[in-house]
């Protein structure tokens, strides 16, 4: 009598070693596309909100740059213990505005208290690697400082300085 062996590639030609490698590497996969997956859902949802809030608080006309997804390093009067936060940086003719998604928080400042501008790679005792756009300003209680992580950092920097004269 003839033994039959089943055709390569078919579901019953997996050995037991076989199928739990072919588990191990589908839940692997799983974990790596599941996180990805919802953080640009969670982008993509912010960026809407954040565009969603610039175009309530300002004319179209009156924004002359924008980000949905900046990354700030802090509020210098706020202390260094705050964790880094991504937010929305609009600047009109007369202000940068800035709103940090977690906790929801704005930050407004009048182009005329903006005191200086610089391109530190830390703020607060964070750093990325990158340099940031770094605004000194004042506020009734002093004065104070904030950092945050762009595209675009020359054009934000040249765009904000034409502005201020």
């Amino acid at each position: 009598m003839r033994c039959m062996a089943p055709a390569f590639g078919t579901l019953s030609a997996m050995t037991p070693a076989l199928w739990i490698t072919v588990g191990i590497v589908f839940v692997v996969v799983l974990c790596i596309a599941f996180p990805i997956l919802a953080l640009v859902y969670v982008s993509k949802t912010l960026r809407a909100r954040g565009a969603a809030e610039i175009a309530e608080r300002f004319p179209a006309a009156d924004v002359l740059l924008s980000d949905t997804f900046v990354q700030s390093y802090g509020q210098t009067s706020r202390g260094v213990t705050q964790a880094r936060g991504n937010g929305v940086l609009a600047l009109t003719k007369d202000e940068l505005f800035f709103m940090l998604y977690v906790p929801q928080r704005e930050l407004r400042i009048p182009l005329s208290s903006i005191t200086g501008i610089t391109t530190p790679r830390h703020h607060l005792g964070k750093t990325g690697g990158a340099k940031l756009l770094h605004v000194a300003f004042t506020t009734p209680a002093g004065e104070d400082a904030i950092a945050w992580r762009l595209v675009d950092l020359e054009g934000w920097i040249a765009r904000i300085e034409s502005l201020r004269g």
